[in-house]
C-alpha cells in the first residue's frame, strides 16, 4: 500500500469503454461492458463512483458493487491482486458509470472488478498520453 499523497486529474476523461468478451468453448465467466467518464476532484473530496447508467440485461447490484471495488482499487493504487497492477501515486476522480452490460451465465464479479481498473488504467493513460480514449477489448483474467 502507498502512502503517497493523491493526484487529481487536470481534466475530464469522458467515454472511456471496456470490453470483456466471452471466449466460445471456454468455462470462464468473463463477459462485461462498461462506459465511464472521470473528472476532476475539489481538493479534500474523496474518490467516488456514481451509477446514472442504462443496465443490460437490468441493474445488478453485485456487478455494480464489484465494478466500484476495482475502480477505486485502482485510484488509491491499492490493487495488490493483479500482477499487472498499477503502482504509483494516488488519483482522485469522480467516476461516473453511464453503460454496463452482462450476461446471465457468462458474467461473474472478479470480471467487473477487473474492468474497473482496465478502465482507470486508459483514463490515467489518456491524461498522460493527452488523447482520447480508446476502446479496450480483451478477455479479463479472473485469477490473481
Amino acid at each position: 500500500m502507498t502512502t503517497e499523497p493523491a493526484i487529481g486529474l487536470a481534466r475530464p476523461v469522458r467515454g472511456v469503454k471496456v470490453h470483456s468478451r466471452q471466449t466460445l468453448g471456454a468455462c470462464a465467466p468473463t463477459y462485461g461492458r462498461v462506459e465511464l467518464d472521470f473528472e476532476p476532484l475539489p481538493a479534500g473530496v474523496d474518490s467516488s463512483i456514481v451509477f446514472a447508467c442504462t443496465a443490460s440485461p437490468e441493474r445488478a447490484p453485485e456487478y455494480e458493487e464489484s465494478l466500484a471495488v476495482g475502480v477505486l482499487r485502482e485510484l488509491a493504487a491499492t490493487d495488490a491482486e493483479g500482477p499487472e497492477a498499477r503502482r504509483g501515486a494516488p488519483v482522485k476522480a469522480r467516476v461516473i458509470v453511464r453503460a454496463m452490460s452482462w450476461h446471465w451465465v457468462d458474467t461473474c464479479e472478479m470480471a467487473f472488478v477487473r474492468l474497473g481498473a482496465l478502465a482507470v488504467r486508459e483514463a490515467l493513460c489518456c491524461m498522460a498520453e493527452g488523447r482520447e480514449p480508446q476502446l479496450i477489448e480483451t478477455r479479463v483474467s479472473l485469477s490473481p
